[in-house]
């Protein structure tokens, strides 16, 4: 892996980098910003945590012109994935020129845009964007470069049509799409307005990282409230992520943890926008060392240094899942992805089998985490060969007779074991002249002759 120094970078950004603690691009860095510098259209698919915001706004913020307006458009799902990527971009901006970069979401009041007040960024909504191109004194349609982030997400909550509407008329740009996962209604935007110079695909069938291992947790039909209190306390988590799928069980959780003493923070959609202002906030400062959340938390969002992540069910939608296990393993990490189960896992992996996810077994027990395989799934012992079965009833009928005499149980228990025994030897006598019929083949022809 190369440095941020061997691309066409200005010398301030390279340090800028530095300064900030980026030594050297991840792998999807490696190939955007070179591409991205020169203007090319690209689609990129890569893994959760990979790297994907400073893969765009790297060579976006470098290619910015301090005499232009308002040069690159960045479009995401959501609030909070467009709030983080303005906090990442602000970061980089401190250490540069003084660019102007605006956040313009739902939940607060809509910066008013002017020639005066013209941003070199501008990060939205598409529910946004479409009030900000009505509304605006400024033409958003001379943008140089346009960024859909998360584009698969825009797909799956139905703001297609509205970008598709904003870009018909845009005059010329320069489109990037960024997505973890690449479903087929994305197919005919991407060929009607990217045209991609460059289809790049890191994640190889899986969505989330290698460095993430996954486990399955026998929780014996404990409440999920007290199993996860229970899980807390054998594991001693550096930083969990805990999901559920529905927020009455998120704030369930939640408050059962508060009640038990532990220091915890909560994230789910029935928060005001600025309960979950605050509580990221709180978040990214290292607050809490448990986090409870619903799936609003599953995807984009990057919080630093989650060292586990526990799942108390499967999403409604499976691939969430796998976005959830994201959270951890990110970058150069490692991390630990849980998913509760009580009595048997069978319709966990059902439903995780297009994954191909290689799961150990837990189990939790007298407040430890113990490794468990489930019953069902342990290898059940080889039927015995027909032959063996015939030899014993014939030496059951040999040992015994019509009356019953003292002694007869033992002899026909030391029968069946004489049988056995006999069995054993000749299986092993069989896999010998296996061996030695398989050595003899593989001799050379002079060995033969001697």
């Amino acid at each position: 892996m190369g440095s941020f120094g061997t691309f066409a970078l200005k010398d301030t950004m390279v340090q800028a980098l530095r300064r900030l603690g980026y030594k050297s691009p991840t792998p999807i860095q490696e190939e955007v910003i070179p591409k991205a510098l020169k203007g090319e259209n690209i689609i990129a698919k890569a893994e959760t945590g990979s790297g994907k915001t400073h893969a765009f706004l790297i060579p976006i913020i470098d290619r910015l012109d301090m005499t232009l307006g308002l040069q690159a458009i960045i479009i995401s799902p959501t609030r909070e994935l467009a709030r983080q990527t303005y906090e990442f971009a602000r970061e980089l901006v401190k250490l540069l020129e003084p660019f102007k970069i605006t956040l313009a979401v739902g939940g607060r009041e809509i910066e008013i845009l002017s020639r005066s007040n013209e941003p070199h960024i501008l990060i939205t909504t598409p529910g946004r964007l479409t009030k900000l191109a009505a509304e605006s004194s400024i033409n958003l349609y001379k943008v140089k470069t346009i960024v859909i982030d998360e584009a698969d997400m825009l797909v799956d909550a139905g703001f297609l049509p509205i970008i598709d509407q904003y870009i018909t008329k845009v005059q010329s740009t320069h489109l990037m799409a960024f997505s973890a996962t690449y479903p087929k209604a994305l197919e005919p935007f991407v060929k009607k307005f990217i045209n991609p110079d460059f289809i790049i695909d890191q994640n190889e069938g899986m969505p989330t990282p290698n460095r993430v291992k996954h486990h399955l947790v026998d929780i014996h039909h404990k409440p999920v409230e007290e199993a996860v209190a229970a899980f807390i306390d054998a594991k001693q988590p550096y930083l969990l992520l805990v999901f559920a799928s529905t927020i009455p069980v998120v704030q369930l959780v939640y408050d059962y943890l508060l009640k038990q003493g532990y220091k915890v923070g909560v994230i789910h959609g029935d928060l005001t926008m600025r309960q979950r202002n605050s509580m990221y906030k709180r978040v990214r400062a290292n607050e809490f060392p448990i986090i409870v959340a619903s799936d609003i938390a599953a995807r984009g969002l990057d919080i630093p240094n989650i060292s586990d992540v526990l799942s108390i069910d499967l999403p409604l939608q499976i691939e969430f899942y796998m976005h959830r296990a994201g959270r951890t393993g990110r970058y150069d990490a490692t991390g630990d992805s849980y998913l509760f189960y009580s009595g048997t896992p069978e319709s966990q992996l059902t439903r995780l089998t297009p994954f191909s996810i290689a799961f150990d077994y837990l189990s939790l027990k007298a407040g430890q985490l113990v490794a468990e395989t489930p019953r069902a799934l342990r290898p059940r012992k080889a039927p015995q060969d027909s032959s063996l079965k015939r030899d014993i009833k014939i030496a059951i009928r040999h040992a015994s007779s019509d009356e019953v005499k003292p002694g007869y149980k033992k002899k026909v228990k030391q029968a069946i074991a004489r049988v056995k025994s006999r069995h054993r030897r000749l299986a092993i006598k069989g896999k010998v002249r296996e061996q030695l019929n398989e050595m003899y083949k593989k001799q050379p022809k002079e060995d033969k002759k001697q």
